[in-house]
């Protein structure tokens, strides 16, 4: 699996994401928008752990707006 400094150079700021197949398939027991939903990158911020959050627009509302990017896939 790629780290999170891989994950954070494919995804940038402007990018239309979706979240990824495994990231739905371990949600899939939930009910909600999560499979159609898709957004727009508006800000990365980088914590002190490592780990890299993605602001999102969504299409969708009642999703999370902090998304970590290992989570999410680019599309297009």
């Amino acid at each position: 699996m790629a780290d999170q400094s891989e994950m954070s150079s494919r995804i940038a700021v402007g990018d239309s994401v979706a979240y990824t197949e495994s990231f739905l398939d371990r949600h899939s027991r939930y009910p909600s928008d999560m499979p159609s939903a898709q957004g727009k990158v508006k800000a990365l911020h980088r914590l002190d752990s490592g780990i890299i959050l993605a602001d999102i627009a969504w299409n969708k509302s009642g999703l999370p707006m902090r998304v970590n990017v290992k989570n999410l896939c680019r599309l297009g």
